[in-house]
């Protein structure tokens, strides 16, 4: 039994004894303390479902959460934003991740979890002649005379997320950029900005507006096409859900529900097409380059851990939704940010809000993730480096009159000093291997060739 979602609970004081063996102190208000030790299974459901606003003393193992350190960035990248792009050489698994994400969303011995594809998971695969978004969202027919909506998979999926909003959903759109982007996307690229956070909900513009008429009397009332559609998307809801969304659907239209985690997956050949910035800016980019041979030979699925709402589901959209409650955190990637963009300046790639926004949130999705050993510095100074090789870096491209090598290598050393002055024993003394650091290495080797770019 875990603890109560909605109950107002305070962390008063974490301890860490030694790495196996975790106390801390928590209260539910009007009642006495009580200390949880780290084999009491309802520690991961006390950490993990903290709610907004609560006060804690961030000091604790990553092992509280039950999470697999290796999928950190992906799923506070997840959480930030709900659209990633997972690029890569072919073979390393990248829609795979996505599915056992989708996975991990289930209890172990569940059948969901056992499943092939569990029910929040769904693969579209992109095919070279889409230019529009019929096939993802839908479109009207008259074949038969009448209006009729044939929908897309995307659109019905989208109807099953909101039919479970405590369950995140999984779209993984294969091989993404076979096709261009901001073509056959295009209603998402919109909508996905016109994302807000009204206390503490994510709610967006329709990416299927309500189709309305007159009906008599003046009333506005659903075209009898986009009522048959509402009825067929909600037709495997339980009764009482299905009425609510029907309502919802009539009203609002069809918008992007807020445990909808959109992922696309990628690979950079002359098969395929480049990204333009508008699609680089409004997402959340991971490579997937390294290899394990001896990966997934003693498991038949990822051990990633016990994922939730409160893992994967960010309540934040903009700066603003964070910064009274992180003032110190987003000052210090502010900053960084200043002495990053001051390098930028004059050149396509210098960022704006939208950045700023989501550096922040990727930040302070961070800033939870802190082992024993580790400093809050520290913390915030890793997520900089990786937030800046996602959003930053990404969007660099060009041939020798536009990224020269000594605008990489001064970037490169900007970066760096301003990382060191975040956590100054960072590359020294923790060793630690920068990815946006390696990135610039790369990208300035391939500039030999006379043009180079983020992707491999």
């Amino acid at each position: 039994m875990g603890l109560p979602r909605d109950a107002a609970w305070f962390v008063y004081e974490i301890l860490i004894v030694n790495q196996d063996e975790l106390h801390f102190f928590a209260f539910e208000l009007g009642k006495e303390p009580q200390i949880y030790r780290n084999n009491d299974e309802r520690k991961h459901a006390f950490i993990s479902r903290l709610p907004k606003g609560t006060k804690r003393t961030i000091h604790y193992d990553i092992d509280v959460f039950g999470i697999s350190p290796q999928y950190r960035p992906y799923i506070t990248a997840i959480k930030s934003k709900p659209f990633l792009l997972l690029a890569g050489i072919s073979g390393t698994g990248k829609s795979r991740i996505v599915r056992e994400l989708a996975r991990a969303c289930w209890d172990v011995d569940s059948e969901e979890y056992k499943a092939q594809k569990p029910r929040n998971f769904e693969m579209v695969q992109v095919k070279p002649n889409w230019h529009d978004s019929s096939e993802l969202i839908g479109y009207v027919s008259r074949v038969s005379g009448q209006a009729e909506y044939v929908a897309g998979n995307f659109l019905r999926f989208i109807a099953r997320a909101w039919a479970e909003p405590d369950i995140p959903y999984f779209l993984c759109l294969d091989e993404m950029n076979l096709a261009p982007v901001e073509q056959y996307f295009a209603e998402y690229l919109s909508v996905i900005e016109s994302r807000k956070s009204i206390d503490g909900v994510v709610v967006t513009d329709p990416i299927l507006p309500a189709a309305m008429m007159r009906g008599p009397g003046g009333l506005l009332i659903p075209h009898i096409w986009y009522s048959k559609l509402v009825d067929e998307l909600l037709s495997d809801c339980p009764k009482d859900k299905e009425l609510e969304l029907k309502d919802q659907f009539n009203k609002d239209g069809i918008c992007i529900p807020q445990n909808l985690i959109v992922v696309g997956t990628v690979n950079m050949d002359e098969t395929t097409f480049s990204f333009s910035r508008k699609v680089l800016d409004r997402a959340m980019t991971i490579e997937m380059n390294e290899v394990d041979l001896k990966g997934g030979l003693e498991h038949r699925h990822e051990q990633i851990g016990k994922l939730g709402v409160a893992e994967l589901i960010g309540n934040a959209v903009e700066g603003v939704d964070v910064y009274e409650q992180y003032r110190k955190a987003c000052d210090t990637a502010i900053a960084y940010l200043e002495k990053v963009n001051a390098q930028l300046d004059g050149t396509p790639f210098k960022v704006a809000y939208r950045t700023r926004n989501e550096v922040l949130l990727y930040v302070v999705n961070n800033l939870p993730y802190q082992k024993e050993d580790e400093t809050k510095d520290f913390v915030a100074a890793r997520a900089l480096d990786e937030i800046t090789n996602m959003k930053i870096l990404s969007r660099i491209e060009g041939d020798e009159s536009k990224v020269s090598i000594e605008f990489l290598d001064v970037l490169k050393n900007t970066i760096k000093e301003s990382l060191e002055t975040v956590c100054s024993n960072m590359f020294i003394e923790l060793n630690y291997k920068s990815v946006s650091l390696a990135k610039l290495d790369e990208m300035k080797a391939r500039l030999a060739s006379g043009y180079t770019s983020f992707w491999s």
